[in-house]
């Protein structure tokens, strides 16, 4: 933490717009696919699991009041929208990316309970923007270098959990995975070409096997990156392809935990030849 290259106060506001556009894609992207607030039309079931942040919002009743008044509803994803654009045009102004975070941190508790699950992609647009309150660039590096290592956790631990499972010595555990996750879509969608890949893999299950012990190696491989920046483009990489691996063999969408790549690139690179 002694030898970082700390960023600029005039490079990390060039990051933080490269962010907030980011992260305005991905509300633009949520609208489309209906999975904004205003759009979950007043849902009764909910799945706050055990977890007290979940509960104490639900004791507040925050989700609840939000999601059945469809006006309120509204008024919350305009503010989402305009929050996450002022930043873009005035990344000095802390104010503004503070009441985003608060607004996304209600967002992502109300999408989750009422999606009857918890997911964790959206996590990565949540904690994304946490760096740009601090107050001076330094405070900004270390919060910045912090998101590196979370990053680098979330792939080392999924190493992990299959390692000492001992999930990689079942034969046909990707062929299990691929059954469970691709019923729904096989079922209801027959003749897309998502359905006619999961039906030539489920007919040459030796690929699918294969792609799956080669996604845990390339997970492996991010404990590296706790000891060297290195090789942190080629991790870049692997973040990008291991989503998309995912996406495409277990029908699991982790594209927008990809947001988190940010904190592998190189910056100081790419805004120089930018100036």
């Amino acid at each position: 933490m002694t030898h970082i290259n700390f960023y600029t106060p005039w490079q990390q506001t060039r990051i933080a717009r490269v962010v907030f556009a980011l992260l305005l894609t991905s509300l633009i992207w949520s609208f489309f696919s209906g999975n904004l607030v205003h759009q979950l039309q007043q849902p009764v079931l909910k799945y706050p699991y055990v977890d007290l942040t979940y509960w104490v919002m639900h004791w507040f009743g925050i989700p609840e009041f939000i999601t059945t008044h469809f006006w309120v509803a509204c008024l919350f994803d305009l503010a989402l929208f305009t929050f996450c654009i002022l930043p873009l045009l005035y990344p000095g102004k802390r104010v503004f990316i503070w009441a985003f975070i608060i607004l996304y941190f209600i967002y992502f508790i109300t999408f989750n309970t009422f999606g009857a699950h918890h997911t964790n992609h959206k996590i990565g647009w949540l904690m994304i923007a946490v760096p740009f309150t601090a107050a001076n660039y330094k405070t900004f590096n270390f919060l910045w270098r912090g998101l590196r290592y979370f990053l680098l956790f979330i792939w080392a631990d999924a190493f992990l959990w299959k390692f000492f499972r001992f999930s990689w010595l079942h034969p046909d555990q990707a062929l299990l995975i691929l059954k469970k996750n691709a019923a729904a879509l096989l079922y209801y969608e027959p003749n897309s070409w998502k359905a006619g890949l999961y039906q030539w893999a489920l007919q040459h299950p030796g690929w699918i096997n294969a792609a799956y012990l080669s996604g845990i190696v390339m997970e492996g491989l991010f404990l590296i990156g706790f000891f060297t920046y290195k090789y942190d483009r080629y991790l870049l990489l692997l973040s990008i392809l291991l989503p998309v691996g995912f996406w495409l063999i277990a029908d699991a969408n982790f594209v927008e935990l990809m947001v988190l790549n940010c904190t592998l690139v190189n910056f100081h690179k790419f805004f120089v030849r930018v100036q």
